[in-house]
């Protein structure tokens, strides 16, 4: 029973492979961004995410959509458009959630890929 619990409570969790390839996709606007991601930008996007709990069962009022996203490993983190601090975890469908630091981490990296908040 403990075995088949723990098998179960794992896939609600962010899991990331080592050595992933990661990109950022931008597009809104004028804008038209998908570039790979610096290793030291992986990493730290990578900390922040893995391990995280998948909440399957919220509803968030943030704004998403796959143009503005983190793609890891083949997995898609959309960022919220409207600067909320929730992820959405499109495999899984399922959220996310950010503290305020974790937050505003993520958003600074990706203005430095060409992101601008808010994007809806």
């Amino acid at each position: 029973f403990i075995c088949a619990a723990l098998f179960f409570l794992r896939c609600f969790f962010v899991r990331l492979p080592d050595g992933a390839a990661a990109s950022v996709r931008y597009i809104y606007g004028e804008k038209n961004i998908e570039t790979e991601l610096s290793i030291e930008d992986k990493n730290a996007i990578i900390d922040i995410l893995d391990g995280k709990l998948i909440n399957i069962f919220d509803m968030p009022a943030c704004g998403f959509v796959d143009d503005v996203a983190v793609i890891i490993g083949g997995k898609t983190f959309c960022i919220a458009c409207d600067e909320c601090g929730t992820v959405y975890y499109k495999e899984h469908n399922g959220y996310i959630s950010l503290d305020s630091e974790e937050n505003e981490r993520i958003r600074t990296i990706l203005e430095d890929y060409g992101f601008s908040w808010p994007c809806i």
